[in-house]
Parts: C-alpha cells; structure tokens; sequence
C-alpha cells in the first residue's frame, strides 16, 4: 500500500520477537524485499510494519502510523506497545553476558550483578573443586529457568546460586556412586546450572532416555518433581476433581499432566490470553486466574460438590479464600507459594476439615534428597512409556539469559523457559554425532567442513546438487587423509523427498544426526524493474524452501545446532538483490521461530566472503556495490572466527561484516534508525546515547539545582525506557503506573539508578512510589544530590494509581518457594505486605536470635 506518506509492506507475526510464538514468518521476506526498496527506491519511503498476531483489530495501530509518521522504517506492535528495529554491536555493551572459552580445570557460573542490574550478569569463573562421595559432576547441556532466578538476579532475594535443574552428561562421579557413569545422560536437581558444569547429589539424577532433546528434558525435573509430590502428600485419585492454579506456568502444565494421567478431573486458572492453551490440552474447566470470583464459578460447575484437591501458588486478596470456598468438606490443600500464605495454624483455625501442606522443594534438596529424586525417576519412567511429555518451552543460550528474564517477568511465556549451554561448550563437537552441510561442496561449504573437523566432529556429511568440482574433492580427500569421515550427498535443497531420503540414508548408515549448517545460495541480481517471479524462484527456494524442509524434518530430532548462513542483505538491503534480501530475511526468522518452539536455531547474515562462494564469482560488480555501501570482504580466516564465535555464544541472530564506518556515517545509511546505535557508539560514545556514571556524577556536582535537574530528567527517560522496554523515550509527566510498570521493575529501576549513582545517592522503592513521574523524581535526586544552603524549588505530590504487583500466576512464586529458603520465612506475609507500602529494607528476627535484612520487590 502506497499512502501519501510512503509506501507501507504490512505483514503480521512475520517477525519472531523475544522467542514468542509466531505463525506468519512467510511474509518475513516482504521486509527483506522492503529494505531494498528503500536502496533502490528511496523516494517511495518504504516502512516495514508488523501486526501484532494476537490482537484481532490492528485498526488503530494503522491509523496511528497514518496520523503521527516518525522517521522509523522497521515497526512491530505487540501487546499495546510499538517497538522499533535497531542493530545492536555484539560484545561487552551489548546487554549479554560474553561466555567463556573452556579452560581445563576451571569451570563457570553466571553470578547477578551486585546492584542487581540485568543487564550486568556476568559468568564467574572457580576451580574446579574435588566431588564428595554421592556426588556427581555434569557437563550442563540446558537448564531451566525458574522465577526465583530473576528475583536473585535483580536483588529481591540475596542468596543462592542461579539455575536449579539441568540436562547434562556427566564428566566426573565421586566414591559410592554406581547407578550412572562417565558420559551418560542424565536429567536432574541441583543448585546452579547455568554454567558450564553443575555438582549435585547422585539420588537426584536420572538417565535421560534417548532422541529427546536436551532442552525439552530441562523442563521436566523442577515442575514435574514438585507437583508429583504435591499429589503425593495429597493422594490424588481417579475419579477426583483438583483444582490447579497458574495452569500454564510450569508447574502447573506438569500437574496437569499428572492429574489427567491419574484420571482426576482437572480445573484449572491462568490469564484470560493463555486459556485457549490450556483448553487445547484437555482441560474442560478454565477459570480466570486474575480474579477471584473462579471459586464461585467452580462451585457452580459442580453442583455445590466443589473439588477435592487444590495445587496453590495464587496469593493476594481474596485469592486463598476463594479457593478455600470450592473446595470439598474433608479436602485436601498443597501450597506452593511462599508470600501471604496461611500458616498450619492458621489453616486449622480457618478450614480445621482441611489437610493442609506446605511444600518445600528446595528444603527437600538439601535435607532429603532421595525424595524429590524418587519423585524424578518415577516422573521419567513415564516419560519413556509415553505417559508424560516434557513441557512447552523457548529456548536461549545463556548467553540470553538477561533477555529471558525480563521475557519472563514479562509473564509472556507459556510453559518453561530454557537456557541452552552452548554446542562447543567443552569446546569440541561431539565425536559420536554426525552434522549436515548443505551446500558443503561449495567455497564456504568445504571451509565449514575444515572447521567441523577441526572441532571433532563424528562424521561430516556434504550436500550439494552435482558431484565435487576438483577443489571440493581435494578438501574431502585432505579430510579424509586426517582420519576425518566424510561423505557426499546429492540431493536437491528444494525438493522435501530428496531431503528426506538423505536423512534416511544417514540415519541408516551414520551415527545420529547432531548439527544442520544450511550454507546454500544462488544469486539472480537485478535492478526492481528487470526482476522477474522466475528470478525470485531461483532465489528463494534453495534457501528459503531447503531451510522450511530441513526444519520441518528434524524438529524431532535431538540436534545441538541448526546454523543457517543468511546475508547482510536481508537485514541492511542490497540494490539489485531483492530477492536475496527477501530469501534471507525468512532465514533470520526462521532461526527465531526455531527457538520459539524450544529447537537449536542460528542465523548468520554474513558479508562477502572474499575468495569463495556466489559474491566471488561476481567480484567485480560486487566490489562496487561493496565500496559505495562502505562495507568490504570478509577473510576466509575472520569468517571462520566470527563463526565459531557466534556458535560458542548461540545467539539466535548475528551478523558479520567488514564495515568502514567513516564511510557509513557520510552515505546513504547515516540518518537510517536502524543504525543510529552503531553509527553513534562508532563515534566515539561507546554506551550510546546515555552519559557514562562518571560523567553523570561530574555533571550533577557542578551543575546549578536547574541544570541538575535538567540532567536528571534526559537520564531517567532513558533509564526508564530501557528497563519499560518502551519504543521511545517517555514523556516526563507520564506515570510510571499508567506506563505498566509493576512491582519487580521499579526494583530494576531503583537497581540501575543506584548502580549509576555510585553511592553518592541512594535511591529507594519509596522514592519512586512516592515520586511516581520522572519530573517529581528528578526533582526530588536534585536534592539529594543538592548543596547545602542551596535553595531549591519544594516538591509536589503527585497522585498516581498504584503501582501493581509483578505479574506471577505463571510459575511465580510457586518457584520462589522451591528455590529458596529465606531466614524469617515464616514472617514473609509482612514482608510482602511493606512492597505495597513503599519500603525499601525490612530488618526481621531470626528464631536463632540473628537478623537479616532483605531488599523488598
């Protein structure tokens, strides 16, 4: 559509953001198509926007992109909020933690930041330390997250070690142990797992069964372990009616596994957006978990009989008593929340008909662990028979683990969320699997197998169309020379029988298949007037249509990668590859959708690659277009750098090029948005737009109260666009209520704040609740900040709603509960309750006469 403020290419869900769930990444090629356009065509103005899929009536997004235009070319909608595309450098600024090569006997663990920024969790490296009898030591394959990780991660809760579940090999068993071995798989319990190893008890561990990948076994210990034994102290029987909240956290989708399982009749709560999830698994009776008036409605479906099993982790007004109100005399309740909960004491005063437990996992962890082990090998035993499955998860490397947090605290997951430990954690593939290069009898294709030999991988396998060209069968020869097995498969990428019948012969004939590299390309260039649908064709289906085909047929597969080889030209644009530009545009999304569905997934868009591959045999021409774009080759030897690199990281979508930004900044691209974070870090500010902490500090102490303040509110825009995830900076009168921010951000706010200031102001929850805009608070900081005797301005209150409690009805503090035992426990309700009222720290006794102190959130 053409409307006389530009051209609009609209798709909807066609771009896969923070791991969601999208069904529309066909059309993803419209805006690798878009962006050449605006190459070619800069005077149609062409902007990408991409509908929110969820939402049914995207009418008043369009007419908000009609009546207020903005200079932003690459727009998503998603839930209410309009986010704009921008190109971020990888490495130390880049929001994610850089995970360590291996390094003999020193293992890692990613460790919060100490002032509880996101953003600055970072792996810490230890030696590695001797196993005590019954212990074992695993390699981490993937690991579950879990809500308690993001509360240690921003500070709410001060102790314990991240992750606290995992899916690995074991490398190391100490004396006494015999029921597993050096290189067996295992699923298990632990604490700390997002690392490259993690020790843990031999009793809470159990083999992994074989072709179910690692990530979708991560999902099965925490959730299915806690409520097996919630139904364990509940006796569940056929026949019964259980009532089981946050139905699509999980736990809940593993309790409702085990109930269906059992044959009891299973009620269930979650948000009003995730019920149809819950439906489409059985469930006949789905209740808002929002609101209170489920315990009515139950009551109603039942005839007055109510349900004899309630599995809690909802908390809050109203939401206990509810409960309590459809559940049968004699009835049986299991909590597994740990704030606002009723005591033994006070169950028996309230419900003395009631059989009332508390369950502790992590309790159990340390104290008792043959009991939530037990509960674990019982769980995999029907894993095998078929009678469970492991949970619907996303998948991210932990080098994502801040992203997956914050996707977490979000609330927009359903299922689990896994980290997945990167395929050359130990810093070689493994020697009993096989992987795939499609395209590996090309320039880049044999260069890749060089690496996966280098990396010891069992059997490489190269794909192409026609048999090796002279240069292709000496590189096989040389491998083969070394010992490295290697065989040739012809199959055409575009034809799914092909594909199918090659995955047949190496299943047949090979070890099993443990890594796809999709390095297959074809050019067909030319201007948009001269382009025709059989160019596009040609273009299109060896990537686009080989990429769909090999996706579709592992999927059930047990793979550690699945690379696909993109281009800068669908992620910048190329003049005269439009359909380049369009075919690889689909591969960086499909990487994504991949991860959405909890498979390995990679895309590289990578620049010309001098010597090798299409681009070469075009030299001349692309050398041009190269030097005008101020972009130039990429070295075989930097590319199989940059390679291994973003493989070592995971990181769903990288790109690689050879960029003068000199050049750049003085072209075409200088006023794009999609650069203007590289293009400025590239200036000279290598944090972007935002002041560094020294030079902030600098500016307050020598500014007027004015100009103090003045800094203050252009600083906290920017700290709260970034923590609101908001796609612009805020106005400075808007309420930070009114913007969405919950409890668990105004934690990372006054984190980020306080990390910024140095010490030199302490900013408090209070603070921000009761100066609920960003004038009122940089008025207030100006103060604080303020010299003696200085006359300032006095301050206004300012009425604002409520700042609302972080969202935790899918896992919430159900996982909170299982991940940590906090001294003075038994007095959270209060301490929850201070959340509300503003406080920052709350000092509480200690039945051993100690104290602690704890960060409210």
């Amino acid at each position: 559509t053409t409307p006389a403020n530009g051209a609009w290419l609209l798709t909807r869900g066609s771009q896969v953001l923070e791991h969601e769930s999208a069904e529309g990444i066909a059309s993803s090629l419209l805006w690798g198509f878009g962006k050449v356009v605006a190459r070619e065509a800069p005077h149609l103005s062409p902007r990408m926007i991409d509908l929110d899929p969820s939402r049914p009536a995207p009418l008043s997004d369009l007419a908000n992109e009609l009546l207020h235009p903005d200079r932003e070319t690459h727009i998503a909608y998603r839930q209410g909020l309009r986010q704009a595309a921008r190109l971020a450098r990888a490495g130390v600024d880049s929001g994610r933690p850089s995970l360590p090569e291996p390094a003999g006997e020193v293992s890692w663990l990613l460790a919060p930041d100490p002032s509880g920024d996101l953003d600055g969790i970072q792996p810490e490296t230890h030696p590695t330390a001797p196993l005590e009898p019954n212990e074992v030591r695993v390699a981490v394959e993937a690991a579950g997250l879990n809500f308690w990780d993001m509360f240690r991660s921003l500070g709410v809760i001060e102790e314990g070690l991240l992750g606290g579940e995992f899916c690995g090999r074991v490398v190391e068993t100490g004396v006494d142990v015999s029921t597993v071995s050096v290189g067996d798989r295992v699923v298990g319990l632990a604490f700390g797992t997002f690392g490259s190893e993690a020790v843990t008890r031999v009793e809470m561990v159990a083999p992994a069964p074989p072709g179910i990948p690692a990530a979708a076994l991560a999902t099965v210990p925490t959730a299915f372990v806690s409520a097996a034994l919630s139904f364990d102290l509940a006796d569940l029987k056929a026949g019964e009616r259980v009532l089981i909240h946050a139905g699509t956290g999980g736990v809940g989708m593993a309790a409702v596994q085990l109930a269906q399982a059992a044959g009891a009749e299973v009620f269930a709560t979650t948000s009003a957006p995730k019920q149809a999830f819950l439906r489409s698994l059985g469930v006949k009776h789905v209740f808002d978990s929002r609101q209170t008036k489920f315990g009515q409605e139950i009551l109603e479906a039942t005839g007055g009989e109510g349900v004899q099993v309630v599995l809690n982790s909802l908390t809050g007004p109203g939401f206990i008593d509810a409960s309590l109100s459809c559940l049968a005399q004699g009835g049986r309740f299991v909590e597994m929340a740990r704030v606002e909960i009723l005591s033994h004491e006070e169950m028996s005063a309230t419900r003395p008909d009631v059989r009332y437990w508390i369950l502790e996992l992590d309790v159990l962890k340390e104290s008792d662990p043959a009991q939530p082990g037990d509960a674990l090998r019982r769980i995999m035993d029907q894993v095998v028979a078929g009678e469970l499955e492991p949970l619907v998860h996303t998948r991210w490397s932990l080098a994502e683990a801040p992203g997956a947090m914050r996707y977490m605290q979000a609330a927009r997951h359903i299922g689990k969320i896994v980290l997945a430990g990167s395929p050359l954690e130990t810093g070689r593939l493994r020697d009993d699997r096989t992987y795939l290069v499609t395209g590996g009898l090309g320039g880049i294709g044999c260069v890749v197998a060089g690496w996966l030999a280098d990396r010891g991988a069992g059997a490489i396998v190269l794909n192409g169309r026609r048999e090796p060209d002279p240069e292709a069968a000496e590189v096989i020869d040389e491998l083969r020379r070394q010992g490295v097995e290697v065989s040739v498969e012809l199959a055409d990428a575009t034809d799914p029988a092909a594909i199918d019948e090659m995955l047949a012969r190496i299943d047949a004939n090979l070890p099993p298949l443990g890594g796809v590299i999709h390095s297959v390309g074809v050019l067909s260039d030319g201007a948009l007037g001269n382009q025709t649908w059989e160019k596009f064709e040609e273009v299109l289906w060896p990537k686009m249509l080989g990429a769909w085909h090999l996706h579709r047929a592992t999927e059930n597969l047990d793979l550690d990668l699945f690379v696909l080889f993109s281009s800068v030209a669908g992620v910048m644009g190329n003049p005269g590859q439009s359909n380049h530009a369009a075919a690889n545009a689909f591969l960086d999304q499909l990487a994504a959708h991949r991860r959405s569905r909890g498979l390995a997934g990679q895309s590289i868009a990578w620049g010309a690659w001098s010597g090798l591959g299409e681009a070469e045999e075009q030299r001349e021409r692309i050398a041009r277009q190269l030097e005008a774009a101020g972009t130039g080759w990429i070295s075989p030897e930097q590319g199989l750098r940059a390679f291994d690199q973003l493989v070592r990281q995971d990181v769903t979508m990288g790109m690689v090029a050879s960029v003068d930004w000199q050049v750049v900044s003085e072209g075409q691209d200088a006023s794009s948005p999609l650069l203007e974070d590289l293009l400025s870090a590239n200036a000279g500010d290598s944090g972007g737009s935002q002041e560094s902490s020294i030079d902030l500090l600098d500016g307050l102490r020598n500014a007027t109260a004015p100009e103090r303040e003045e800094k203050l509110v252009s600083f906290l825009q920017q700290e709260l666009q970034t923590v609101m995830r908001l796609p612009e900076l805020p106005e400075t009168s808007a309420v930070f209520a009114d913007l969405g921010m919950d409890s668990l951000m105004v934690v990372e706010l006054r984190n980020r704040l306080n990390r910024a200031f140095a010490g030199e102001c302490t900013v408090s929850n209070t603070a921000i609740f009761n100066y609920p805009n960003i004038t009122g608070l940089a008025r207030h900081l100006s103060r604080e900040f303020g010299q003696p005797g200085e006359v300032v301005e006095p301050l206004e209150e300012v009425e604002a709603p409520s700042i609302r409690l972080a969202q935790t009805d899918e896992d919430g503090f159900a996982i909170v509960g299982m991940a940590c035992r906090l001294p003075g426990a038994e007095n959270l309700p209060a301490f929850w309750r201070l959340l509300e009222a503003g406080e920052n720290t709350v000092t509480d006794g200690r039945q051993d006469g100690g104290s602690w102190e704890g960060v409210v959130g």
